[in-house]
């Protein structure tokens, strides 16, 4: 797809909407196929690499109930799209309140992941203390974005995106190995391959066609493998 290929070179806030359902279907299709073949080639890359030795062992296990839920395709295929799409994606249109909602959910999926260390559907370990500190950080984000400190440019945005997207898949792998969080950005590529579309989606189908694609990617493998 050439204005793929094009937004991701040069990404703007907005789109021209395709001119008919057909031509939509297609295309959304085809960004399905592309998803898929650039997360294969970015893992084939990955097992390269570590085969050849550059990077170092990065997975660890997660444990049975961490498992069990990353392999439920209730969570990996419905829950945890929604939940990452709102985190990383909605606030590529920006105003008060997806800033408020993508900050509020990113910074939950960071505390529980890597602070607390515990699931992100469960509340019953510092559940509260989770939501305060994540309450707390979207509303002094907002107020940086309403008073004007920082401004950044939406092709930074857009990159900072799916590389946050990206990277705070570091919990899957050995994150606690230096060597791993070196080679993070290696590790990550398929998450931020994978980003860089999700991002496309969300500003030419809007937020719900980017949770749509999310779904996809996650859930097909899943369904087709078992």
């Amino acid at each position: 797809m050439i204005e793929l290929v094009k937004y991701i070179l040069k990404p703007q806030e907005s789109l021209e909407n395709d001119k008919s359902f057909y031509i939509t279907i297609l295309r959304f299709f085809m960004l399905i196929v592309i998803s898929f073949l650039l997360k294969a080639l970015s893992v084939l890359i990955i097992q390269s690499l570590y085969n050849l030795e550059v990077i170092p062992e990065f997975k660890r296990d997660l444990g049975a109930s961490t498992n069990s839920i990353r392999n439920n395709i209730f969570y990996a295929a419905l829950l945890f799209p929604i939940l990452e799409e709102l985190s990383f994606r909605l606030y590529l249109k920006r105003n008060v309140i997806n800033i408020f909602i993508s900050s509020f959910f990113m910074t939950y999926m960071i505390v529980t992941n890597f602070i607390f260390q515990t699931s992100t559907f469960s509340l019953s370990e510092n559940g509260l203390i989770r939501i305060l500190i994540s309450l707390t950080v979207a509303l002094l984000i907002l107020y940086i974005h309403k008073m004007k400190k920082i401004k950044l440019k939406f092709n930074l945005l857009y990159y900072l995106s799916a590389v946050l997207f990206g990277l705070v898949h570091i919990y899957n792998y050995d994150y606690t190995n230096y060597k791993v969080l070196i080679f993070a950005i290696i590790i990550c590529l398929p998450q931020i391959t994978s980003g860089l579309l999700y991002g496309y989606s969300r500003i030419k189908y809007g937020i719900i066609g980017s949770i749509i694609l999310h779904m996809l990617t996650n859930g097909l493998p899943m369904l087709l493998l078992k």
